[in-house]
């Protein structure tokens, strides 16, 4: 053993200390005694020099014996007190462990006791491998969560929340303290709404599970956002004591916006249903009334009307299902053919529209063939084309290019029509929008026919857009 590591601090020099001098003591304590009875037995003189000298050699021995005993005492020790600082991981010792050799199965002196450190020690390291992967795979679920997840004590202090809480809530200094665990941020730093903090308290008084559900503003999450909330207890695993909360925040603003968008579907079609209907049941109620009184004079424009309205409520009912249809993702019926030539088929087919308002229709072509469902992009074709029949002006063109743009294929539908004011741009592709709703109704359109559009190219892998300006034309672009 070296002079360095035989002083090093690990060894227990207090107790060698102790067993050494009490050693010495009660030696000479004893050996005095003994000359003391020793005298009166037998005649010499105590203070001769003889028994002085015997008494300096005996010392001098009893000094050097206790420190051997000291040692052989104490030095045992030494393997116990490095296992139990192994038991506590202390990183100063790490290289004297090592050193020292001292796992090895070799029996000492304290064996049993050797034993008993071993024994603590592999379970405690199990332990703490345990809690290590426990605790990593807590982090990577809440930091895989798409919902923000935050607990807090008593105080309100921010105890832990996952990456997601940090990005739409925590400003950058917040997050650092946060992650310094120094439970510095309180939660009412991070939200100002009393409803959220409510609800906290609430849960850490009486230890139920609340919801609510809030609109709250977010820092890097897109502006406001709607959240479902929930807060539940933290309590004490022996006491179930309260102390603290966590609370889950679900963004549910998709949701909110489908059902937005659901009951605006079911208000629109509701209305695009009933006029309609309530012009055909008018319409057979005069007809009644005048086929009972002999009057058949209005008899063929009543049934022209009604005969028009039938026709709409197909064509819409028609739309709705080819939209359902498209929204469950039916499969598509692809084949390659010549996209040149459907199109002059639908033209050909939309000639007597286009005559009645004299609108020319041209149309150009660099692609030789398209690998696509043919008959959803002739109904494409037929969407964009008869919508620009329908709203520009008599006397109008219309443009229809099919042109290569590297690996993909884009069909434009130019006019020259009036044109879309940029505010309805954004929503031209939804579901029953119209820029001007009775103008569009008049025309006999349903409203639906950019949406079955978008939805097409979508399940094209494609997309469609739309660049207009007022009185200068509209060109709708298709890329599949």
């Amino acid at each position: 053993m070296s002079k360095s590591r035989f002083f090093s601090g690990y060894y227990p020099w207090r107790l060698f200390r102790r067993f050494f001098w009490s050693q010495v003591l009660v030696l000479n304590l004893l050996f005095l005694i003994s000359l003391g009875i020793a005298s009166f037995v037998i005649d010499f003189g105590f203070y001769r020099t003889e028994p002085l000298i015997v008494m300096g050699i005996y010392f001098v021995l009893s000094l050097l014996g206790s420190a051997f005993f000291a040692f052989r005492f104490a030095n045992p020790l030494k393997r116990v007190i490095l296992k139990a600082l192994r038991i506590a991981n202390k990183k100063q010792y790490r290289e004297v462990l090592d050193e020292e050799t001292i796992l090895e199965d070799e029996p000492g002196e304290y064996f049993e006791l050797e034993m008993a450190l071993d024994k603590i020690r592999k379970k405690l390291k199990k332990r703490r491998t345990q809690l290590a992967q426990g605790r990593e795979e807590s982090q990577v679920l809440m930091s895989s969560l798409e919902d923000a997840v935050i607990s807090i004590n008593n105080d309100e202090k921010i105890l832990y929340c996952n990456n997601r809480f940090t990005a739409q809530f925590l400003s950058l200094e917040q997050a650092s303290e946060v992650e310094r665990f120094t439970q510095n941020v309180i939660l009412s730093a991070v939200f100002r709404e009393p409803e959220i903090l409510e609800i906290f308290k609430q849960t850490m008084v009486t230890g139920d599970t609340k919801y609510a559900s809030l609109r709250i503003p977010t820092l890097r999450g897109g502006g406001t956002r709607f959240f479902s909330i929930r807060v539940s207890a933290l309590r004490e695993e022996k006491t179930r004591e309260v102390y603290g909360a966590m609370g889950l925040f679900h963004d549910i603003t998709t949701l909110k916006s489908a059902e937005q968008i659901r009951i605006e579907f079911v208000e629109n079609a509701s209305h695009e249903l009933r006029t309609p209907l309530t012009s055909v049941k008018g319409f057979l109620e005069t007809l009644k009334d005048d086929v009972s009184q002999q009057k058949m004079d209005q008899l063929p424009y009543f049934l022209s009307v009604i005969s028009k309205n039938v026709d709409r409520l197909i064509d819409l009912v028609n739309d709705l299902m080819t939209l359902s249809a498209l929204e469950s993702h039916s499969p598509l019926q692809k084949s390659v053919f010549v996209p040149e030539a459907v199109t002059l088929d639908l033209v050909e087919r939309l000639a007597t529209l286009s005559a009645e308002k004299q609108i020319k229709i041209s149309v150009k072509s660099s692609v030789p063939t398209l690998d696509a469902d043919e008959a959803k992009v002739e109904q494409v074709l037929q969407n964009l084309i008869g919508n620009a029949i329908k709203y520009i002006q008599p006397g109008g063109e219309i443009q229809v290019i099919w042109e290569k743009l590297g690996e993909r294929v884009a069909l434009r539908v130019i006019d020259n029509g009036p044109g879309i004011a940029e505010e309805h741009l954004p929503r031209l592709f939804e579901r029953f929008y119209r820029i001007e709703k009775g103008r569009s109704r008049d025309s006999g359109g349903t409203g639906l026919g950019l949406a079955i559009a978008k939805h097409i190219m979508g399940s094209h892998g494609g997309t469609i857009a739309v660049k207009s300006k007022p009185l200068s034309g509209s060109e709708f672009i298709c890329v599949f």
